[in-house]
């Protein structure tokens, strides 16, 4: 018997043993009755079960161990330091709405972990006066690489955190709401949230309501996106009919005045058409098991309503002065992913397009000889080579935004 009628047979064993565990462990809520918790179809069970190996054959082989190691033996040898971190502010009034922020050395605030519920201006510590003579110009990065659709804790983030403050920025690190607790809608009001308590509350740490960036990984890029995209498009009238069960909230609805304008973004892998991501679930099996579907209303109609590339789509032809469209988005948008990711390329060549259409300077960045590109582990090393590309890149992207300041 050949090997690889073996070890197609070994899958398929494992895979009645673990396909079912990952069915019931994973919660799936909205699944039509129809639908049983534990998929019986053979074919279905050896695809999602061979996807579900090559992933953690891929983590095992890839740089995800070889990056431990090596922060490890960075945090040992370099000197040792404390971190400026204040920790689990409220920033809304969800339970998951709490942030750490992380400033650089020359700018301390009180370490501790006590609770801030009242989401005012958090204080500087005694050994930080503030310099009348200081400009409050530090820029500001909140981070959304920590979390999937139904898990993630920020905690996770604090390598990274660290290595960009060590870079002289100051660090919004927030946790927001996962499903099955809350959908896309309560997802984008969690990210609308952190960035209103940013522009209201970073001058406290000597940052600059006017440089404010975020950066997202998986996930987190396609809310970063939707964010601000659905908000550019509220504030001028132009989001796309809507009669699904998804319904993204409106920033100041009465007013329409919109979010505090985002600097840029800076995306890692990221989804930016549901529909064509919907597509590559479905040829790996996993639509029924993965939350990605659920989160976003488990109907084509509500994909679009969840899809950037869709609602800027929509918005440029809606809108004939696009200058007014290009004054409400980010004023640069940079796309990290790895060379080999065959995945999500087509979605984000033409998300690229349509923000250039638009007049946002974009650039898709590919990683050489990278299948996927993850900041929670590509971020954490400053004297990694693919560290210091990274940063350099983040840092120019940055310093675009400060030259193009109004």
């Amino acid at each position: 018997m050949e090997w690889k009628t073996i070890k197609k047979i070994m899958v398929l064993i494992l895979a009645w043993v673990f396909f079912p565990i990952v069915s019931v462990a994973i919660s799936q809520t909205d699944a039509p009755q129809s639908q049983l918790k534990v998929p019986l179809n053979p074919k279905r069970v050896y695809k999602v079960t061979s996807y579900l190996l090559t992933c953690l054959y891929e983590n095992l082989t890839g740089s995800f161990i070889p990056s431990i190691l090596q922060y490890g033996w960075h945090k040992l040898s370099s000197e040792r330091k404390r971190t400026s971190v204040r920790k689990n502010i409220r920033y809304g009034p969800r339970p998951r709405n709490r942030l750490d922020i992380y400033v650089p050395d020359r700018v301390s605030t009180r370490n501790n972990n006590r609770n801030n519920d009242n989401m005012g201006q958090p204080a500087l510590s005694s050994n930080s006066t503030p310099n009348p003579n200081q400009q409050q110009n530090d820029t500001a990065v909140i981070i959304f690489i920590g979390t999937s659709w139904n898990s993630g804790n920020r905690a996770t983030c604090m390598p990274v955190a660290q290595s960009l403050q060590s870079q002289g920025y100051i660090v919004i690190v927030p946790d927001l709401t996962l499903y099955p607790n809350g959908k896309i809608a309560e997802m984008v009001a969690d990210v609308q949230q952190c960035i209103y308590w940013t522009h209201t509350h970073i001058s406290s740490f000597r940052g600059d309501p006017s440089q404010i960036y975020l950066m997202g990984h998986d996930a987190g890029s396609l809310l970063s996106a939707l964010t601000v995209i659905h908000d550019a498009c509220a504030t001028l009238n132009v989001l796309p009919s809507n009669n699904t069960n998804v319904n993204i909230p409106v920033w100041d609805n009465v007013r329409r005045t919109g979010l505090p304008r985002v600097q840029g973004l800076i995306l890692f892998s990221g989804v930016y058409d549901i529909t064509y991501h919907y597509a590559y679930l479905y040829q790996k099996g996993l639509e029924q098991v993965h939350a990605l579907p659920r989160v976003m209303g488990n109907r084509p109609d509500a994909f679009l309503q969840c899809s950037p590339t869709y609602l800027l789509s929509h918005a440029l032809e809606r809108v004939q002065n696009h200058d007014q469209l290009k004054a409400l988005l980010p004023r640069k948008v940079v796309l990290f992913h790895g060379e080999q990711q065959d995945t999500f390329n087509p979605s984000i060549t033409a998300f690229k397009f349509l923000l250039e259409s638009a007049g946002i300077p974009s650039v898709q960045h590919k990683i050489k000889n990278v299948k996927y590109i993850s900041p929670k582990f590509d971020l954490i090393v400053p004297t990694k080579p693919l560290c210091v590309e990274l940063l350099k890149d983040i840092k120019e992207c940055c310093k675009g935004g400060k030259k193009n300041r109004n």
